[in-house]
């Protein structure tokens, strides 16, 4: 990986890896275009030197932003499902049976969307309490 996605996994600045491998802290190499490269045992090997609460900080970073994107994918998946499904029932307006069929789809497609989107405030508290746990 490069030094921005071990910046990115760690929680930290960019430059603060560059500093890492600058003083020794962190192993790396460089690519022919000049990038470095972390390989994923080299972070391994740093997390385990990682004190404990800056070892706690890194992963609940990382964990806020494993929910933050699961999040996005199932709001995002939600709403496609249901922007699908009222097309499908726009269609299927002069069918009653497939009409009632692509309604009670719809309605279900509805009910999940509201879900994930109910889901934004839990994520939002988690990610604020991560903010203050660190």
């Amino acid at each position: 990986m490069n030094a921005k996605e071990a910046a990115s996994l760690l929680g930290v600045h960019y430059k603060t890896i560059l500093n890492m491998i600058n003083d020794g802290r962190l192993s790396a190499s460089k690519s022919d275009s000049g990038d470095w490269i972390i390989s994923e045992s080299d972070l391994a090997a740093r997390e385990q030197q990682i004190g404990d609460k800056e070892f706690a900080a890194i992963y609940t970073h990382m964990a806020v932003q494993l929910i933050e994107k699961a999040h996005n994918r199932a709001i995002k998946a939600a709403m496609e499902d249901l922007i699908e499904t009222a097309r499908a029932t726009i269609k299927a307006k002069d069918n009653r049976n497939e009409l009632n069929q692509q309604v009670k789809r719809l309605q279900h497609a509805l009910d999940a969307y509201k879900a994930a989107e109910a889901f934004t405030h839990t994520v939002h508290s988690i990610k604020k309490q991560a903010e203050i746990d660190e």
